[in-house]
């Protein structure tokens, strides 16, 4: 069975028929082509093209008269820090991103997979990591569409930098 995007969501509908769980760790959800296997036995091959770029949690893969192959995502073991302030959860992604961690967001909470080195870190840093063991569903996505740069009409070149400092005046 080949599947080249996806229509629905189980979240989405009530389903009356047996359910096969396709699980994933957190990481396979965002490759592109991949083979899989249900839990059934059923082999699945994922060749996901264009705006259909990832599998989420509930997502519906294949149905006939008996049966649906719905993705489950695997909780894995995972770093929790209860997002305090607008700036404590700004620099806590900062630094993640920096060191091009997933992040992931659940409510007021910032999740990762467990790495040891980001967990003393975070304690050092005061933010009171938990380990637990989680489903991660919602990626934190900074990442900019490569269209976005040649839509923007917007440019600096013509705005005035007004400095006053006196070191800078000085030199």
């Amino acid at each position: 069975m080949i599947i080249t995007e996806i229509t629905r969501n189980i979240h989405d509908e009530q389903i009356d028929k047996r359910l096969d769980l396709l699980a994933i760790e957190w990481y396979e959800s965002t490759k592109r082509i991949q083979r899989l296997r249900t839990a059934e036995g059923m082999d699945i091959a994922v060749k996901l093209l264009g705006n259909t770029s990832c599998l989420q949690e509930g997502d519906i893969l294949y149905e006939d008269e008996e049966k649906i192959v719905v993705v489950t995502i695997k909780p894995c073991e995972a770093i929790r820090v209860m997002a305090i302030d607008f700036l404590q959860t700004a620099f806590v992604s900062s630094e993640i991103g920096n060191k091009h961690l997933p992040l992931f967001v659940e409510a007021n909470e910032l999740l990762m997979p467990y790495e040891r080195s980001m967990y003393e870190w975070l304690s050092r840093q005061g933010f009171d990591p938990q380990r637990c063991e989680r489903q991660l569903l919602r990626p934190l996505n900074a990442n900019v569409d490569p269209q976005h740069h040649q839509k923007m009409k917007f440019s600096t070149k013509n705005i005035p930098l007004f400095i006053n400092d006196k070191t800078f005046m000085d030199s």
